[in-house]
């Protein structure tokens, strides 16, 4: 099968690579952003952590704005149907990532940071580390996709491996957050619960990504 990676224009391709790399740039700060508000948190500076949540909404937007970006110029020129399909799948599920990164802000804006205890930060901040480490590895693999798509498939699979361990982490943090619940309030309780489900989804959604870059890579070969 010719697809567009094959066919399609140079300059053209060059045009939706680069814009893939400014969306993916932008979900890495997002993601960053989280990071960086989490240990705000942690160390008990309320008015920085507000500060980078902030940056985590505004970061959400503009990878938003880019990503209707993407989308509009797929709908111009000549795109093989399938090429289309998996670009848009790549730039929305992508999207998603900063999505999820931002619920996990917002939630944790509705309890006491300073009543959380300093295992479960502990549990986010790695499991939010781990999102930008995937996020970063999905920006390289879409760099390689062009040139060495055999590449990029390796780095899918890192991709891959990097959810795993966030599924493993999410278990031990769930296993104190339910030991803290027996403790605090039900709203405090569900928000921590619901955040670090939050980060889960966001690794889950950066390996539905790292499918989708393999689906690229293998037609690209």
């Amino acid at each position: 099968m010719v697809t567009m990676w094959a066919w399609i224009g140079r300059r053209k391709q060059r045009a939706i690579i680069a814009m893939c790399m400014e969306h993916v740039n932008k979900v890495i700060e997002t993601v960053d952003s989280l990071r960086a508000m989490l240990e705000h948190y942690d160390k008990g500076e309320f008015k920085e952590a507000m500060k980078s949540y902030e940056d985590v909404f505004n970061k959400e937007r503009e990878a938003d704005n880019i990503k209707r970006k993407i989308i509009a110029e797929l709908s111009k020129g000549m795109f093989h149907p399938i090429d289309r399909e998996d670009l848009i799948r790549l730039t929305l599920t992508l999207d998603d990532v900063a999505a999820y990164v931002k619920a996990a802000g917002r939630r944790l804006l509705i309890t006491e940071p300073m009543n959380i205890p300093k295992d479960i930060f502990n549990v986010m901040k790695t499991m939010a580390a781990k999102a930008k480490d995937a996020t970063e590895l999905i920006k390289n693999a879409i760099m390689e996709l062009y040139e060495n798509p055999r590449k990029a498939l390796e780095i899918a699979n890192d991709i891959e491996r990097i959810e795993e361990e966030v599924d493993d982490i999410r278990i031990m943090g769930l296993e104190e957050t339910l030991k803290w619940c027996q403790t605090v309030d039900i709203v405090s309780c569900m928000t921590v619960k619901e955040t670090i489900d939050s980060l889960e989804n966001a690794a889950d959604k950066c390996e539905d990504v790292a499918d989708v870059i393999r689906s690229i890579a293998l037609l690209t070969l």
